[in-house]
């Protein structure tokens, strides 16, 4: 690493959609870089491209690119010569988000949430179908995984998926092995042995769109999940909330105010799906996150040569924010740079409270 100073770019890529509610239009996918400035004249310096994708909800910059201390992902992989990549899927940040300016295009169950100061009452979708599918979302990051391929002159580039980007990443592996070089997989959601087959309908019914509320967020989803007492730093959790719901505008206005994401017909992230992978992975995910089980499951069936599995104490799902994002930092960079743990070779391993790495018998 130099102290090269880092250079962000935001860039809005031309795509043709395929999300059915508005297959065929053109749109722009927003897509944030961060590299070393002085690697960005002279890319043949650079040690590769990464993508990060996201889950739901919290769109990437947020995500990965958190403007507090030493906090960004992206801004750590950047500083170790990586050009970094990180995008917004549709219907989320500031790529496009069909049908979701409408209240009423909220699942029923939560409209309740709107009422009164938003809708008066709760209402039909008017669009009553899930938004976006596997396919669709595997075309936007195809068009993204392609724009910088061209960028930087590249056949292959890597991915790193958290939460949703999990199962997208996996799910796109799957229809585009020949793009991607290496895969960090931090806390899949979405993954069932035995289920996630393609359904006879496709969207699914429903309505577009479903919101998370700060109370959900943080007393449900991230409360529950911390087990020490230092995992986060005070005001953390605030400023997290502050500045995703300062990506989305329109959503910070309904109700008390929420993140929007879009509702998803998902198939393929599954026994079947994951033995098709192939490709160098590593999956790590903290021991306080719900998705564990399903994480060691998703470690077991990849047919991924080498793989590496990291379970970390005092670890949410939201480790990005926490204590452990120094463990996380250094091990997804290890993994892309040499396909080791930290320096260790492939295996199972478990980090303690202080990121130390024991190999499990």
């Amino acid at each position: 690493m130099t102290d090269s100073p880092l250079t962000t770019f935001d860039h809005f890529v031309d795509h043709l959609s395929t999300v059915p509610a508005i297959a065929g239009q053109s749109v722009q996918l927003y897509v944030r870089e961060k590299a070393r400035a002085d690697l960005v004249d002279k890319p043949s310096g650079f040690k590769g491209a990464v993508l990060m994708l996201h889950g739901g909800y919290w769109p990437c910059t947020p995500a990965f690119d958190l403007a507090h201390e030493d906090y960004s992902w992206m801004a750590a992989l950047a500083r170790r010569g990586w050009d970094v990549y990180a995008m917004d899927m549709t219907g989320y940040g500031r790529s496009p988000r069909p049908l979701m300016d409408d209240p009423r295009n909220l699942d029923p169950t939560q409209q309740t949430l709107l009422v009164p100061d938003t809708l008066a009452a709760p209402v039909d979708p008017l669009y009553p179908f899930h938004l976006v599918t596997s396919d669709s979302e595997a075309d936007d990051i195809d068009r993204v995984v392609d724009f910088i391929r061209a960028r930087r002159g590249v056949a292959q580039i890597c991915l790193i998926g958290w939460s949703g980007g999990g199962c997208r990443s996996g799910t796109y592996i799957a229809r585009h092995p020949e793009k991607i070089a290496r895969l960090v997989i931090y806390a899949s959601s979405n993954y069932l042995r035995d289920g996630s087959k393609k359904p006879d309908q496709i969207p699914k019914l429903g309505a577009p769109m479903t919101m998370q509320m700060y109370d959900d967020f943080i007393a449900k989803r991230w409360d529950p999940a911390i087990s020490c007492a230092d995992q986060v730093a005070p005001g953390m959790k605030d400023l997290a909330w502050r500045e995703s719901v300062a990506s989305d505008p329109v959503g910070a206005k309904w109700g008390k105010g929420g993140l929007r994401g879009p509702s998803r017909t998902y198939w393929g992230w599954n026994r079947d799906g994951a033995a098709t992978l192939t490709l160098p992975t590593l999956v790590m995910i903290g021991d306080g996150d719900r998705l564990l089980s399903a994480n060691r499951d998703l470690y077991a069936d990849l047919g991924a040569s080498p793989k590496a599995f990291v379970e970390f104490a005092c670890g949410s799902h939201f480790a990005q924010w926490e204590k452990q994002r120094h463990l996380m930092h250094r091990l997804s960079a290890a993994w892309l740079e040499s396909m080791t743990v930290d320096g260790a070779p492939p295996g199972v391993y478990r980090a303690d409270g202080a990121g130390l790495l024991t190999l499990n018998a």
